[in-house]
């Protein structure tokens, strides 16, 4: 029965059932369930999503969206360059050049409040 309703077999396939070893229907069966824990791990993913997406800020009596966006929220296409470019070494996009960019600009700018900093100590 788990082969029907879990494994994915179908009542066609009886002859390819009667013939699994228990190491085959072992690991199938510890696949399901690694697919179901996935499934959960999604399921609460998104309801820590649909609470992030409803955060706001302000007070109490004026609150306001803390994302205007949904890409404020959620960019797919940073994502996709972000995972393209951990596996692909010549990989180059906008969206990364603009990231490198901008961490250059804020290092830069972290850099110079420092030496502002050290300037007026002295």
């Amino acid at each position: 029965m788990n082969c029907l309703t879990r494994l994915g077999f179908n009542i066609a396939q009886m002859h390819e059932i009667e013939c699994l070893t228990l190491v085959e229907y072992q690991l199938g069966m510890e696949a399901y369930a690694i697919k179901k824990a996935l499934k959960q791990e999604d399921i609460a993913s998104q309801a820590w999503l649909n609470q992030q997406v409803q955060a706001t800020t302000g007070s109490d009596k004026h609150p306001k969206p803390k994302y205007k966006r949904f890409t404020d929220f959620y960019n797919a296409e940073d994502i996709e360059d972000e995972i393209r470019a951990g596996y692909e070494d010549d990989y180059t996009s906008k969206h990364v050049e603009q990231k490198k960019e901008q961490e250059i600009i804020a290092d830069r700018w972290q850099k110079l409040q420092e030496m502002k900093k050290r300037r007026k100590e002295e």
